[in-house]
């Protein structure tokens, strides 16, 4: 009866999917073509940074870390961000899959970060923690957010990348109460809106760790930061970020 029902369930979905092609079919976001939400043409065409960039300054630094001069009060060792989120083509695909529900373009989305990490060599191969050692610990949503989406964007990207790098995902963060979205706030709002919104869930251990915390969009950098001082204050080791957009 299990495998009946199953079978019935996945007919209807492709009958939903292939009415919602009919209806709504895929047009790219950038050139508008027919086929893809992002083709192949208008995503080669997004261009990567040749060298990383202190997170808070933009000037040049090793791994993306913070530099000298804006590197006190924070958690986060550095960012890799994979494209700035002023650029059209990556705010609407980021806004169309969060807020639309556009699935496919987890795969887009995903290869710019997996485009990031192959330009910088990164996890680097010189690190003292060897890269396969490395884990990804995705943002979390609440049971509500997540409810409402019907998926975390974090995870689904932290999965991607840890299927193509060979690195593990750990999702050692919890949420424990609900925020207002961070876009609605401005900058210094932000900061006490995520304060002492995430714990590290029970039994999880982050001592002596090297981490990556993977999320869609890093803006004042409150949500990233307030997970990196969750994982420091369990003993990580360092705690860097990895996103789709910074803007």
């Amino acid at each position: 009866m299990t495998s009946v029902f199953r079978q019935i369930v996945t007919f209807f979905q492709r009958v939903f999917n292939w009415l919602l092609d009919a209806l709504y079919p895929k047009r790219c976001l950038g050139c508008k073509r027919l086929g893809e939400w992002c083709c192949p043409g208008c995503f080669a065409s997004l261009t990567f940074r040749r060298e990383l960039k202190c997170p808070g300054c933009d000037s040049g630094s090793p791994l993306g870390a913070w530099c000298p001069n804006c590197s006190a009060g924070h958690n986060l060792n550095g960012l890799w961000a994979a494209q700035p989120y002023g650029r059209p083509l990556v705010r609407q695909m980021i806004k169309a899959w969060k807020y639309d529900g556009l699935k496919d373009l987890s795969e887009p989305l995903t290869n710019l970060l997996l485009a990031t990490l192959k330009t910088h060599n990164l996890p680097p191969a010189w690190h003292g923690v060897a890269r396969e050692l490395w884990q990804l610990v995705p943002v979390p949503l609440t049971r509500r957010r997540l409810l409402a989406r019907n998926f975390n964007q974090a995870e689904i990207l932290a999965q991607g990348v840890a299927q193509a790098c060979s690195l593990k995902v750990n999702p050692l963060l919890e949420r424990l109460r609900r925020t207002k979205p961070q876009s609605e706030l401005k900058s210094e709002e932000r900061l006490t809106n995520v304060r002492g919104a995430f714990s590290l869930k029970p039994k999880a251990k982050a001592e002596g760790g090297v981490f990556i915390l993977v999320d869609d969009i890093y803006t004042s950098g409150a949500t990233l930061e307030e997970c990196a001082g969750v994982l420091r204050a369990a003993g990580a080791r360092e705690v860097w970020g990895l996103v789709v957009a910074q803007g």
